[in-house]
């Protein structure tokens, strides 16, 4: 494969980053009453959400960008190297799968009457969470037994700890109904994020 095609390929995780952060600052700017430290970014998509049409354009650009970035990591870097490293990539094409059906289920706003494509927004929630947990720490844990890629391994493996330590407590906070819920998740959500973002630009400038 032509070289320069590749690196734009594993790029593209940086890409999808860059598209998220704008749907949700975009979405949070349009709908004034909205909240970013108390609602969860899903409402901002939500049936009835004032401006769903506009930013499921975001949502699904950065769902497309994502799961490019998550194909072609596994095929010109995981696949290559270990077994380890190969499963992680496995776990990453399968979050982003399963994310991308999103846009199919949009959640339920606050007061309005349950639907079936809200339940099915929470049980797509659900099979997410080990994915989002397992992937940077499967592929930090494979990265970490080569030398050259060792900090990016321990990096891989915090950001996943902070995953499950974010996600433990956003999902405590929107049970028990607490106040500043979305802070918690935009910690959660920012720290795959970030993840994504660092391991993209380390393998396509190495690419």
């Amino acid at each position: 494969m032509n070289k320069a095609f590749g690196k734009a390929l594993l790029s593209t995780g940086m890409l999808a980053v860059v598209v998220y952060v704008a749907h949700v600052l975009i979405g949070g700017a349009l709908w004034k009453e909205y909240q970013h430290l108390h609602r969860p970014i899903s409402d901002l998509t939500g049936s009835g959400a004032p401006d769903r049409g506009l930013l499921l354009w975001f949502t699904n650009i950065y769902g497309v960008l994502a799961l490019v970035f998550a194909l072609s990591f596994t095929l010109f870097i995981a696949s290559r190297r270990s077994v380890i490293l190969l499963w992680g990539g496995i776990s990453l094409i399968m979050l982003h799968i399963v994310s991308i059906s999103y846009s199919f289920f949009p959640q339920d706003l606050p007061g309005s009457e349950p639907t079936f494509a809200g339940m099915m927004h929470i049980v797509v929630t659900v099979l997410i969470v080990p994915f989002t947990i397992l992937s940077p720490i499967i592929i930090g844990i494979g990265l970490k037994k080569e030398p050259q890629w060792q900090n990016l391994g321990r990096f891989s493996i915090l950001c996943g700890m902070l995953i499950l330590v974010f996600g433990g407590l956003t999902g405590y906070f929107f049970a028990s109904k607490l106040s500043y819920f979305g802070l918690l998740e935009r910690l959660n959500i920012g720290t795959l994020l970030l993840w994504t973002f660092v391991v993209s630009f380390s393998f396509s400038r190495k690419y």
